[in-house]
């Protein structure tokens, strides 16, 4: 099989430019996969989407990776990045697929941050997505971004960092990624874990038990709120990223030993809903 992989622009909604990777498996295929990556990574997701799209190509499967705008190639600021703006920027990626591969079968896959606002859109945009992948999803934003850090109180944000966010635009949540007001105001608004029950889509969970980011209770907990079949696959021991702990490049043999699995397990699974 011939696997090609070029280089694509996507415009957003409001004019920006994200910068993508279109991956077609050398024929005519029906189903294509959008992969949408965690906060403060980029599209290759530390070499895991790569490796992922790869793998749905070699099952007949294309697929399009972008960089969230603020982040990787993409335009943008990364303090003004909000869930709706994401949401938006699956709509254009959703869109770029279609056209790109004529395919009629789409399915819609997020990592971390970029799981449960996938999630969301899902909720919202039934008509477009066929089937639902999550890793290691997000699906409560405040409990991850307000209420589990100590600068806020009760809602409100601390006078000290209040004034560092003033001063600087943003707050840092972790080195690689910059929250603004913004954002900060959306997640108590936006909660992807309220709309679970309405998703359309067939949906499969990929999680590591010991994921220590975005602890594998929260998918537990999620998959009785689907009304639709929801497969949680647990990958046991596995940090977040499906990685031993601290193997950022994951160069660890363990962390590609479970990476590959998680990739034959997605590629599988979507392969089965054509």
């Amino acid at each position: 099989m011939h696997v090609q992989s070029s280089s694509v622009t996507v415009r957003t909604l409001d004019g920006l430019h994200l910068a993508g990777t279109l991956v077609t498996p050398g024929e005519s295929t029906e189903s294509a996969v959008v992969l949408v990556h965690g906060g403060g990574v980029t599209r290759e997701e530390g070499g895991f989407f790569t490796r992922l799209a790869a793998g749905l190509a070699e099952a007949g499967l294309a697929s399009l990776r972008f960089d969230l705008r603020g982040h990787g190639e993409s335009e943008g600021r990364q303090e003004e990045l909000t869930l709706a703006t994401i949401l938006n920027d699956i709509r254009v990626a959703l869109r770029h697929v279609r056209e790109a591969t004529e395919a009629n079968r789409i399915s819609l896959l997020g990592a971390s941050f970029g799981g449960g606002i996938c999630g969301y859109y899902a909720a919202h945009r039934p008509e477009e997505v066929q089937r639902l992948v999550l890793l290691n999803p997000q699906f409560d934003y405040k409990k991850r971004t307000i209420d589990s850090r100590p600068y806020w109180h009760d809602d409100y944000l601390n006078e000290q960092t209040a004034q560092q966010l003033t001063e600087q635009g943003y707050i840092p949540f972790t080195p690689s990624l910059k929250h603004g007001r913004p954002l900060l105001n959306e997640v108590f608004w936006l909660q992807p874990h309220t709309v679970l029950g309405e998703i359309k889509a067939p949906t499969l969970i990929v999680h590591g038990t010991g994921d220590t980011l975005v602890p594998i209770e929260s998918s537990r907990a999620a998959v009785p709120q689907f009304t639709v079949p929801c497969t949680l696959v647990e990958i046991e021991g596995s940090q977040h990223g499906f990685a031993v702990h601290d193997d950022p490049q994951y160069l660890n043999p363990q962390s590609q030993v479970w990476q590959a699995s998680v990739i034959q397990t997605v590629a599988e699974w979507v392969r089965a809903g054509d």
